[in-house]
């Protein structure tokens, strides 16, 4: 087999875009690589995988891929994933998930998610994998590090795959384009046989990986152990659990759910994962004093709680723009994805108590039942005395931020300060702030009210400068809420049972970190009450990080994360009004994507979703 001078080319680019700090290839051009030169010289294999590496996505951009399909964010400019929302998705007619966005068609916007950029990826591994296993012409131990990151890789796509669709085609083989097209039509497997081929290739890239990575951003034993937590976390979890499946009486049940077993054991599962993460040692929560601390461990870096991200690289030009997607309008930035009403309101208070528009309903059916009673304390200084994750993640009308650019900004606002809102001028006049539609480029402007502040960094200049922090796919604080979560469900809330510690612990290590009083006895009066805390904490701790989308699935919670996205309307610097932005609706089916019509086409054997 033999390779193309632009695969060649792709593979020498991949390492320097990965790679940071490290010798260039000195090799020297050739019209043809064959597979032998590649999969036996150590450069060239690295730079096989870093190409792949390099297709495993991020959730930077605009949009990002997964919180304006659920409740997390309102897409100022009308979110591709509209279909998520709306409930129309057709297996012809799939928005984000094939739409190429603001990218070229070859480079799809999700392309951890995107089927064909998947499947392309699965088969580069498999192709990997045949030519690595007893390859003795590399040293061993590189060549097990190279082998155990093709098996993370693999399961981190097929893992992804699970997520979206349930049960999917399972191939371990490299197909070539000549013999029979059968050979191509490859049955889908069942939901339990895709978690335990998931599983199975996580457990093969632990026992191979090491714990330290090679270069940066590489895999990583205890990568491949958080992920399987992930893996099992979902497994477990009611959606796919037999008889609670909204799909049990389906005669298509067994690839979207389990149709046999226990899911006791496979809590049981889910919580040995994670907690054979946290025997590790090796990871820790970042005691983070200060809002200003916590947002730092995502613009800063946070290398004790990292388990796995992508990196960029400043040298090879490597870098996203976060800043400019999410900012606001008076910074001559996009607003891209802005936090809904919903979102902000599940930050608690300080003090730990619920955040509340008084009178109102929490979990609203109608726009019309979440109205405030305006007397209340919260409602009447909705900013004030929250978690302090909420000025982290959260911009809103009065929050502190950078100098506005030159020109008119600046000489309106010389101090950086959020203006969303309608203010009360010096002589009485009332006047809409930089931030709204009437400030600069108002096509570009929340509507929501808030816009994002998690991820971005403070520094870097919108449209001037470029960010290089990383995306970080796993990280330790998700590892622990997987544990407090098992425990949960095992009813090991304020005692061990078999494990090292209970559900609460595991929860308060993240709530403490930040500075938020722990969960007690008293906060919660049954199972159901504390795993509203969990979920809470989940949706909080992991806001943006592309979690919620797939969370609210697994609970069953499609109708509660389906409402109609709600805004606020400032009227002042710490006042303001809910309103109703944008109807949502929800239908069962969409606990599943459909498979593209073409690849039903294409293959007999794959059985479609429920519903489509």
């Amino acid at each position: 087999m033999r390779f193309p001078t632009r695969i060649f080319a792709t593979l020498l680019v991949g390492s320097l875009l990965f790679l940071t700090g490290c010798d260039s290839l000195n090799l020297e051009p050739k019209d043809e690589l064959a597979a032998d030169q590649v999969f036996q010289d150590p450069a060239l294999a690295q730079s096989y995988l870093n190409d792949i590496y390099a297709r495993t996505g991020l959730g930077y951009g605009d949009p990002m891929p997964t919180p304006g399909a659920v409740d997390e964010a309102f897409n100022t400019h009308g979110h591709p994933g509209d279909q998520n929302i709306q409930s129309t998705l057709t297996p012809g007619d799939r928005g984000i998930w094939d739409s190429p966005g603001w990218r070229p068609p070859d480079n799809p916007p999700y392309q951890g998610y995107n089927w064909n950029s998947v499947y392309s990826s699965i088969r580069d591994l498999n192709l990997f994998i045949k030519n690595m296993k007893g390859n003795q012409n590399m040293p061993s131990d590189m060549r097990d590090q190279l082998l155990g990151e093709a098996y993370f890789l693999k399961g981190f796509f097929y893992q992804n795959l699970m997520k979206l669709y349930g049960g999917v085609p399972l191939i371990d083989e490299v197909f070539e384009l000549s013999g029979n097209v059968a050979q191509y039509q490859t049955e889908r497997g069942t939901f339990a046989e895709t978690v335990d081929f998931i599983v199975a290739d996580l457990d093969s890239a632990a026992t191979l990986l090491g714990m330290n990575p090679r270069r940066k951003g590489a895999a990583t034993q205890g990568a491949a152990m958080a992920l399987k937590s992930r893996v099992l976390l979902y497994a477990a979890s009611d959606l796919y659990a037999g008889s609670k499946s909204p799909f049990s009486g389906s005669n298509k049940a067994q690839y979207v759910s389990y149709t046999s077993g226990d899911q006791t054991s496979r809590w049981e599962k889910a919580r040995d994962a994670a907690e054979a993460v946290i025997d590790l040692g090796a990871y820790s929560l970042e005691q983070t004093s200060s809002h200003q601390a916590y947002h730092e461990l995502f613009t800063k870096g946070n290398p004790s709680g990292t388990i796995w991200a992508r990196y960029f690289n400043e040298d090879a030009s490597y870098n996203h723009d976060q800043s400019t997607y999410t900012s606001p309008n008076g910074y001559f930035s996009w607003s891209g994805d802005t936090p809904t009403q919903q979102h902000v309101d599940a930050y608690d208070m300080a003090d730990g108590s619920n955040f509340e528009w008084e009178g109102a309903d929490p979990t609203p059916s109608t726009p019309e039942a979440r109205e405030p009673d305006r007397d209340s304390v919260d409602a009447e200084n909705p900013f004030e005395n929250r978690d302090p994750r909420f000025y982290a993640n959260i911009q809103f009308s009065g929050a502190d931020w950078r100098a506005r650019p030159q020109g008119k900004p600046a000489t309106t606002d010389p101090v950086g300060v959020i203006q969303t809102g309608l203010y009360e001028m010096p002589d009485g006049a009332m006047k809409f702030g930089l931030d709204t539609p009437e400030g600069p480029q108002p096509w570009n402007s929340s509507r929501t009210g808030y816009n994002l502040r998690k991820f971005v960094d403070r520094d870097i200049v919108p449209h001037q400068e470029q960010a290089y922090n990383p995306w970080i796919f796993v990280r330790y604080a998700e590892v622990l809420l997987n544990y407090s979560e098992a425990q949960a469900e095992l009813d090991n809330i304020q005692t061990s049972g078999s494990g090292s510690m209970s559900a609460m612990e595991a929860l308060n290590m993240v709530r403490t970190r930040v500075g938020m009083p722990p969960i007690t006895s008293s906060d919660f009066g049954s199972k159901s009450e504390f795993m509203t805390h969990v979920r809470e904490e989940r949706e909080v701790e992991l806001a943006y990080e592309g979690h919620r989308y797939f969370d609210v699935r697994r609970w069953k919670m499609g109708p509660e994360g389906y409402m109609d996205a709600h805004g606020i309307e400032a009227t002042g610097i710490l006042q303001g009004d809910p309103i109703n932005l944008q109807e949502r609706d929800w239908k069962d089916k969409n606990y599943f994507l459909p498979f593209p019509n073409e690849e039903i086409d294409r293959n007999p054997n794959l059985v479609q979703n429920p519903g489509y």
